[in-house]
Order: C-alpha cells, then sequence, then structure tokens
C-alpha cells in the first residue's frame, strides 16, 4: 500500500511504499528533500462514481460500482436477473439537506460600544458577549469600560428571556 503525502516546499502529491518511511526522498517537482510520513497525509480519492439503475421486472432502484458493469446479477428485491447497464438510467440521488448549526442563544446578549475621541478620525468597536448569567454579563462591562481610557461610550444588557434590557449606561 502507498503513502500519499505533499512536499511541503512545491504541495506536489507524493507517493512512497511503507518500507520508505523515515527515508528523506526528492520531490519529483522542486527537488526538495522531503521526509516520508508514517501515515498519509493527505485524505482519500473519493469513491468511485456509481451506476444507477431500476430493476425492469418491481422497479427497485439499484445502485452498481463501475466495476461491474455488464455483470448480470439478482434483483434483492424480486430476484429477477439483472445487467448492470453502461451508463446511469436514473438521476443522482438528492443531497442530503445542509444542516446549519445554530449557536444557543444565551439569555443575556452584553454590548459595549467604545467611541475613541482622540484617534482621527473617531473609531468606534463593538464588543459582544453571550452569556446565561447576569452577574458574569455586568462584571464583563464594567471590565471593558475600565480597560477603555475614554468617555464615550455605550454599553447595554439585553435579556432575551424578558426581551427587555435590564443594563443601559451611556457616557458623554
Amino acid at each position: 500500500m502507498l503513502l500519499k503525502f505533499a512536499c511541503p516546499s512545491c504541495g506536489r502529491h507524493i507517493s512512497a511504499t511503507r518500507a520508505q518511511i523515515g527515508v528523506t526522498v526528492r520531490c519529483p517537482n522542486c527537488n526538495a528533500a522531503v521526509a516520508v510520513p508514517k501515515t498519509s497525509t493527505l485524505p482519500p480519492p473519493p469513491p468511485a462514481p456509481l451506476v444507477r439503475f431500476a430493476c425492469p421486472s418491481c422497479g427497485q432502484h439499484i445502485s452498481a460500482t463501475c466495476a461491474q458493469i455488464g455483470i448480470t446479477a439478482p434483483c434483492p428485491t424480486c430476484n429477477t436477473a439483472v445487467t448492470v447497464p453502461k451508463i446511469s438510467t436514473l438521476p443522482p440521488p438528492p443531497s442530503a439537506p445542509l444542516k446549519t448549526k445554530f449557536r444557543k442563544k444565551e439569555r443575556y446578549e452584553t454590548t459595549v460600544i467604545l467611541i475613541d475621541d482622540s484617534a482621527v478620525p473617531t473609531t468606534t468597536r463593538k464588543l459582544k458577549k453571550w452569556t446565561d448569567d447576569f452577574t458574569d454579563a455586568r462584571n464583563w462591562v464594567i471590565r471593558q469600560l475600565h480597560a477603555f481610557r475614554g468617555d464615550r461610550y455605550f454599553a447595554g444588557i439585553f435579556d432575551h428571556k424578558e426581551r427587555r434590557s435590564v443594563f443601559k449606561e451611556k457616557g458623554r
């Protein structure tokens, strides 16, 4: 079995045998010295495409690899002899719907907008933090404001459970 890895200098894919593990080889593209790793570092090749067709007797959808083209075998449903065609006669299966990961919305959304007057033009920084602990949210706001040297800012804590602001502070 071959090990597959990329040259660290040029990125060219290189193959080596297991007997070459630890040996330094030359990249065929850039001639850089490359040590053969213990395991493959490149992802395996994608699976071979499938030929998709239906049983002429019962309509059962069947998939076969390209290597099985021309082979006759019984249908898994009705046992009728079916020969794998050269090309797919069915459309590809629909792709699985994308699963979006939603971040759990914590109860308190803490926002601090810092306005720096000393910079020209005036710059602002918006900092946000989410937490389920009001004390943690309040302490975070206080720490952010103490670290800020200016006197123009807006700080607020919004309670998503109560749907209202529970803390507002504005400087100048």
